[in-house]
């Protein structure tokens, strides 16, 4: 599932900044070192679509050598908001380019550790994007990536996000209350609690209601299964090291590989 309209993730970000719940630092940074270890120490960690940057400044912070990029000039910019929050670290270097940009990838080199949440399927090119970040690893090497649930629900979604971005600024704040009312009240019938609207709404540290802006307006917008993400990197050199299978619309599947030397 394809879509032209690409929604600006920095503009979002960049709110998220100004207003960033507490503790979200800590919780991103606890997330990062259950994935890929409580020490980063002197491994080379490539972030892809580094967004808001917290992947970046939690790499960073358990000891790795870090280089972030993102094709959003304000998600680079937020993620230089971070940089410089950490005291402009020299081991920490923030570019701006596009993993399908074959020229720009072919500068970047070879990583101990590619990590890329949430972010490949909104290139438009799904496949091509994930090829691309799994030649970025370099042999023994780990790729992180997040990659949208495939569900019988995904057309709706696509549908629900192409009716957001056709609307004008008015209609979509307005759609943005009707969906936020709607999972509230699915939350309680379904969890029979609400969910947490203030503060941190998961281990990345994303606000509730950023969350929902963000998936909303997430054009362009393609899923996958494990099967398929399985059968596209077995054959790169990729074993499967762990994976958290979200069911959920909307989820993420998450997973961990190491590429065999």
């Amino acid at each position: 599932m394809t879509e032209n309209r690409r929604f600006s993730f920095g503009r979002n970000w960049q709110k998220y900044l100004d207003d960033i719940p507490p503790g979200a630092t800590a919780a991103m940074q606890a997330y990062v070192a259950d994935w890929l270890g409580p020490s980063l120490l002197g491994k080379s960690f490539l972030d892809i679509g580094s967004g808001q940057g917290l992947t970046s400044l939690s790499a960073h912070a358990l000891g790795a050598d870090v280089t972030s990029f993102d094709v959003d000039r304000l998600s680079v910019a937020a993620t230089s908001r971070l940089h410089e929050h950490a005291g402009r670290p020299s081991n920490w270097r923030i570019l701006e380019g596009s993993i399908l940009d074959h020229q720009f990838v072919s500068q970047l080199g070879k990583y101990e550790v590619v990590g890329s949440w949430g972010v490949l399927h909104h290139t438009g090119a799904l496949w091509e994007a994930l090829a691309a970040a799994a030649g970025l690893v370099a042999d023994g090497g780990y790729l992180w990536i997040a990659l949208y649930h495939r569900t019988r629900q995904s057309g709706r979604s696509l549908v629900i996000k192409r009716s957001y971005a056709g609307l004008p600024g008015p209609g979509r704040r307005v759609f943005r209350a009707g969906y936020a009312i709607a999972k509230i009240i699915k939350s309680v019938i379904v969890r029979r609690r609400l969910p947490n609207l203030n503060g941190a709404y998961d281990a990345r540290g994303m606000n509730w209601w950023r969350d929902i802006e963000d998936w909303l307006g997430g054009l362009p917008y393609e899923v996958s299964s494990p099967g398929e993400v399985l059968a596209h990197l077995k054959p790169l050199g990729f074993e499967l090291i762990r994976l958290e299978d979200a069911i959920a619309e909307a989820g993420n599947d998450v997973y961990l590989f190491r590429r065999t030397p």
